[in-house]
């Protein structure tokens, strides 16, 4: 990471400070909606985005291409269907990202056409900091949606192995710990090329097709 400009970094700084902060507050938020007082009581049912950083993993994206938000805390025990309303809370993650995404690539359009941008000229007018700035802002987000849509724990796509198997669920929590662990190092380490290099595939794919939705709105 050190070969990055400080544009590259402030811009970095920023995507990561609104797409963390907007995803653990849409955990927060839908959970309270949903009866469960405990991100309030926490503290979490709030607009600044400080309260939904950790400081030590937000900087590591910089040193390792890493990061992590600090995990909204729920109940499920407060909600009438468990099962389901937990589900609900954990794609409310992916769903803020997917919108942040779409809303980002908008941008990207209205602002290529101010700057009289060809469409297939946006992605080669790497100098524009401010066009550059929306493609990742949209590319980052969909591929945190991805990302956490992996069906193991702690990430949240590991709800929908719940709805499909309680019991298998409930024996796979047990180890969460050390799957976690094992998971962390495969993609910090052996597997790191692998399994990014999987998830840009799919989340390019996502961001060229809603590109192509709203590019034929502009163009």
């Amino acid at each position: 990471m050190f070969w990055m400009s400080i544009i590259e970094i402030v811009s970095l700084a920023i995507i990561l400070l609104i797409s963390i902060w907007l995803h653990e507050y849409a955990h927060a938020y839908v959970s309270y909606r949903l009866w469960d007082p405990t991100p309030k009581l926490q503290w979490r049912l709030t607009s600044n985005p400080l309260k939904h950083m950790d400081p030590i993993w937000f900087f590591m994206i910089f040193l390792i291409g890493f990061w992590w938000g600090k995990p909204v805390q729920v109940n499920p025990t407060y909600y009438k269907d468990p099962l389901k309303w937990e589900l609900m809370v954990a794609l409310a993650w992916p769903a803020t990202n997917l919108i942040l995404s779409t809303i980002g690539i908008i941008l990207l359009l209205i602002f290529s056409k101010i700057f009289s941008l060809w469409i297939n000229d946006i992605f080669l007018n790497n100098a524009n900091a401010l066009i550059m700035f929306f493609v990742n802002f949209s590319m980052i987000n969909i591929l945190l949606a991805v990302f956490n849509l992996i069906p193991l724990p702690p990430l949240d796509g590991f709800r929908i192995v719940k709805m499909i198997s309680y019991n298998f669920a409930s024996f796979v929590e047990k180890y969460t710990t050390y799957i976690s662990i094992m998971f962390l190092i495969l993609i910090l380490w052996p597997g790191r090329s692998v399994v990014w290099n999987f998830l840009r595939t799919v989340s390019n794919s996502i961001f060229q097709f809603i590109f192509t939705i709203f590019a034929t709105i502009f163009y």
